[in-house]
């Protein structure tokens, strides 16, 4: 394929159930983008840098510098990205959840790219992940999320922003919340392009149009919120769908996470293995940067 790199290049990440779909949905409408499935290639090939330089002592033997190194998965990550443009639109949005474990890699590879990731309240994402179970179970085939295991939920939600925690400047991201995503779509948006310098036409996302679900998800993975305009009827949805315990387990292992975007603990009994509560997790956070 003979296509080049796109002019805006925008990279979304986040946590799985984060509302990255709903994001790339509008943003692509906004900048005049192809609705595109997650970039599993690119994320992948990032992916594949960041354990290359993890492995530095063995990586060495190939590509004795870090330049030489940046040099091979550069050469690759723009093949693709020419090739996925290859019609030339104003703008390619691309969006993987992975995106936000590679935030370092996707600035040394694609240095003028705006990195997005959606962040959500880790209970929220929790209780979609259990939504998916009952869905998986009620088609007869269950599979991991319908085993309710809340613990490797919860585990997966905080990798997936593990990269930001330390980080000051979350890695000179932006930073997008699912919240204020449903409640004010157009001031939200308005935000994101005062903060990354890029132009949208705010009027085209009351006409998005969503990626056909057979490239979106498998068929449990879908709710009935997709496909249509934003709303916040999920928000503080975990309430009626996790049991207490369920809870204090994601505030428990998601604490960091939620401190870090400014999500409030409730007090949630966790039972001990025989029974017993071990405790409240009801300390209050701090306020987060919306």
């Amino acid at each position: 394929m003979n296509g080049e790199l796109p002019k805006i290049l925008v990279l979304i990440g986040g946590a799985q159930r984060s509302g990255t779909t709903l994001l790339q949905t509008l943003l692509a409408a906004a900048l005049g983008s192809p609705n595109l499935p997650e970039a599993h290639i690119l994320s992948d090939i990032l992916a594949s840098y960041k354990r290359a330089r993890a492995f530095g002592n063995k990586t060495k033997y190939f590509y004795p510098t870090d330049d030489d190194l940046l040099s091979f998965f550069r050469s690759f990550a723009e093949r693709h990205v020419a090739d996925v443009n290859a019609g030339k639109p104003p703008a390619l949005v691309l969006k993987d959840p992975n995106f936000s474990q590679t935030l370092d890699e996707a600035a040394a590879i694609f240095p003028r790219a705006t990195r997005i990731v959606s962040v959500r309240d880790p209970r929220d994402i929790a209780a979609s992940f259990m939504r998916i179970g009952e869905r998986e179970s009620t088609k007869g085939k269950p599979e991991r999320y319908a085993k309710r295991d809340i613990f490797f939920v919860s585990r997966k939600i905080r990798a997936s922003y593990e990269s930001l925690l330390d980080d000051a400047d979350a890695q000179h991201a932006v930073l997008v919340r699912y919240e204020d995503l449903v409640r004010d779509p157009e001031g939200t948006l308005r935000k994101v392009g005062h903060d990354t310098g890029l132009e949208f036409s705010l009027d085209r996302i009351e006409r998005a149009e969503w990626l056909e679900k057979g490239a979106r998800h498998q068929d449990s993975w879908v709710t009935e919120l997709e496909g249509t305009k934003p709303s916040p009827a999920s928000v503080g949805s975990y309430a009626s769908a996790l049991r207490k315990d369920e809870i204090a387990i994601v505030q428990e292992y998601c604490e960091p996470v939620m401190r870090k975007f400014g999500y409030q603990l409730i007090d949630a009994p966790r039972p001990g293995r025989r029974g017993r509560v071990l405790g409240f997790f009801g300390v209050k956070a701090r306020p987060g940067k919306h």
